[in-house]
């Protein structure tokens, strides 16, 4: 029988689906030059949809009673998604402050990237207790809230980050102050997306937030606190993306010759 999360799964298919063919076409009409590269942002945002666009093939796949057993997979693989999301936000902090002359080193984010990467695995094995009842679902969900404790912890220095970057893009490039506003917009957005996270694990079973949640309400609020709001985060910064041009400056050096500066800037 379809259901309402089936349907939310369809939803989330037509919202990532687009994103892989515009990812590439970035990838196409700027390249990987630096320190004007999009890397830092089109990566977690390729990541990211492909975690999305296998989470909702095996939902709905799970709707055939002899796959039913893909539903735990596809939920966890939600659960997952939330690294990538970090990722791109700090992807677009990097993006922004590459060609600044005093922006924030890559040095600086290097270590939240690793930090994430580990919260990734705590969460992803520890999530193991979510469908489990054996001696090990105590641990394996502590590791897990770990996981995602480690994850807000992350996320807070970021948001102090992207205030100070956006204090540095002042007379910088359209592109790098359209990047530095879109982290410091998407912070209200991730704010409600690691809530419903930390929610879903602290709340115990039974509860709205539980991924598992098979009431209407639980499936809507996953929708709009998961879904919407990771979206909004990967619309922006896809726009921010698309919505860049090349163009040539001309720089005028000490002795009197001029020096062709090609850069990304914003439209």
């Amino acid at each position: 029988m379809f259901t309402l999360r089936d349907a939310i799964f369809l939803i989330e298919l037509a919202f990532y689906c687009p994103i892989p063919p515009v990812v590439i076409f970035i990838l196409l009409i700027h390249g990987g030059k630096k320190p004007y590269t999009w890397r830092p942002i089109l990566i977690p945002l390729f990541i990211l949809s492909g975690l999305r666009i296998t989470s909702a093939s095996l939902g709905l796949a799970a709707i055939n009673p002899d796959k039913s057993n893909l539903l735990p997979t596809a939920t966890l693989l939600d659960t997952i998604g939330l690294a990538p999301v970090l990722f791109l936000l700090i992807g677009i902090l990097v993006r922004a402050n590459a060609p600044l002359r005093k922006g924030l080193s890559i040095w600086i984010f290097l270590p939240f990237q690793l930090s994430i990467i580990a919260a990734t695995i705590m969460t992803a094995y520890g999530g193991r207790g979510l469908y489990t009842t054996d001696q090990h679902q105590t641990k394996d969900l502590t590791l897990m809230r770990a996981g995602i404790c480690i994850s807000i912890a992350i996320f807070a220095i970021t948001v102090l980050l992207s205030v100070i970057t956006l204090f540095k893009v002042q007379g910088g490039y359209g592109n790098e102050r359209a990047a530095a506003v879109c982290a410091v917009l998407s912070i209200p957005f991730m704010s409600v997306r690691l809530a419903f996270s930390a929610g879903s694990l602290f709340s115990g079973d039974g509860s709205v937030l539980d991924p598992m949640a098979e009431d209407d309400t639980g499936v809507w609020l996953h929708l709009f606190m998961v879904i919407v709001m990771e979206y909004a985060v990967v619309l922006s910064a896809t726009a921010v993306a698309l919505g860049s041009r090349r163009v040539v400056l001309v720089e005028k050096k000490d002795d009197g010759l001029e020096k062709e500066i090609e850069v990304q800037t914003w439209i």
